[in-house]
């Protein structure tokens, strides 16, 4: 189909980027408080004692939610008391039984270490990437229509605000692979 001619702002266009930009901002905010407790920033210490587990979807060797009895290391492990009894954590290794080495951030439990910590970096800058593609429709209001030919950065093209969303998405997407690739080595 020939590009048709330049489209005009629209409301729905603007209010696309902007719900595209919060879905990015919280992404960005709730995964990197998340990468701050598993790598041991923030939040409590302690050990999770897996009671249950249920598959989280995904097939085969996808994310399990377990769920067990919360023990604080501050509350030391003679005087057995549990801050958290019914405490859920998503992981892929943990049977019932187990004890996982978690941490209580202000958002749930996160299994601790830079694996888990990685992940959620990654997730960061998938937010990121989503960001990078909703500042042009939100800057501009146009939303590409299926079938015309444009692309995102159509209506904004040769401005200073394409250069920052397309650096954006080339940096979020080279964060995503060497995260991912960090996560699976630790």
């Amino acid at each position: 189909m020939p590009i048709t001619s330049d489209p005009l702002p629209t409301i729905g266009g603007r209010a696309v980027g902007i719900f595209g930009l919060l879905v990015a901002l919280g992404i960005c905010g709730v995964s990197g408080s998340q990468a701050a407790v598993a790598s041991g920033l923030l939040g409590t210490a302690g050990k999770l004692t897996v009671s249950e587990c249920h598959s989280g979807g995904g097939g085969r060797g996808g994310m399990r939610h377990c769920y067990g009895t919360f023990h604080p290391a501050e509350a030391g492990d003679s005087d057995g008391l549990a801050s958290g009894p019914h405490a859920r954590v998503n992981t892929r290794e943990a049977e019932p039984g187990d004890t996982l080495q978690v941490r209580k951030g202000s958002a749930g439990y996160v299994v601790a270490g830079m694996g888990s910590a990685w992940v959620h970096i990654a997730f960061a800058f998938l937010g990121l990437l989503i960001g990078s593609a909703a500042l042009p429709v939100t800057a501009s209001g146009v939303f590409p229509q299926r079938g015309t030919g444009q692309d995102l950065f159509a209506a904004v093209r040769g401005t200073r605000l394409a250069w920052i969303a397309k650096r954006l998405a080339l940096i979020s997407t080279a964060g995503i692979a060497v995260s991912a690739y960090l996560a699976w080595l630790f």
